[in-house]
């Protein structure tokens, strides 16, 4: 059976109000006008129960448009609907987003089925977008961690459905992903202790860039031989994401 099949039959018939009834483990007792449980929508409220549907939906498909579907579906939005009417800030965490994705891609970082057409055609498996998030610690709505952990404890994916795309899998790509976040980490905490002052600018606040430059230029007496397979702006993404509440 195929992974479509195996959802929709662990999902059944009823859709979308069957599972936001079930995994939230209320009674259903839907008349034809909602098809939502109105003691349901009381508890819970629309907004959850919306975003349940919404990923209900989404879930069942073989795989997503990176930019045009993945994306808003991570910001709990509906990629039906257009991007274009959402306020400024939100568009430009989009688009930020983005162009994280792109980066990861060519680093073998997040797998796409068909890198070598026009990026914006790139398409991945809803799991392979969901672990891709994790691990760039990205906030995610309520409802689609719940519906992704369950499917990816339930469904195993197959290893050889990708090829490579370099020296290394795509999954082990993620592990080194994970250990590159931590030496840069750590290296950027030994600096800020170690030279707070080149840190900071004239005013004494701490610049993302300033850390940057010092774990280029002092790196090495860190991780010897070896090197950060981040790029500049990977870099800055991270360290800015852990020092933006203080700074």
């Amino acid at each position: 059976m195929t992974k479509m099949g195996i959802i929709k039959k662990l999902f059944g018939k009823q859709g979308a109000s069957n599972i936001a009834s079930s995994l939230l483990q209320q009674p259903v007792d839907c008349n034809q006008n909602s098809g939502i449980n109105q003691r349901l929508e009381n508890i819970y409220g629309r907004n959850r129960i919306d975003q349940q549907m919404l990923y209900e939906k989404w879930i069942v498909k073989e795989s997503w448009l990176l930019k045009h579907e993945a994306l808003p579906l991570l910001f709990g939005l509906n990629p039906e609907t257009g991007i274009r009417s959402l306020p400024e800030q939100l568009q430009n965490d989009i688009n930020q987003l983005w162009d994280h994705a792109k980066n990861c891609v060519e680093q073998g970082l997040l797998k796409v089925m068909n890198r070598e057409q026009n990026n914006e055609e790139w398409r991945a498996t809803p799991l392979d977008i969901y672990r891709w998030a994790r691990i760039s610690r990205m906030e995610l709505p309520d409802a689609f961690i719940m519906l992704m952990e369950y499917v990816s404890k339930t469904i195993k994916q197959p290893d050889t459905r990708y090829k490579s795309t370099g020296a290394d899998s795509a999954d082990d790509g993620y592990i080194k992903f994970d250990e590159n976040r931590e030496k840069l980490l750590g290296i950027a905490l030994a600096l800020l202790a170690a030279y707070p002052e080149k840190c900071r600018n004239s005013r004494g606040k701490v610049k993302v860039d300033k850390i940057v430059s010092l774990i280029n230029e002092n790196g090495s007496f860190w991780l010897g031989d070896e090197k950060l397979e981040l790029s500049s702006t990977a870099m800055r993404d991270l360290i800015g994401k852990w020092l933006e509440p203080i700074s």
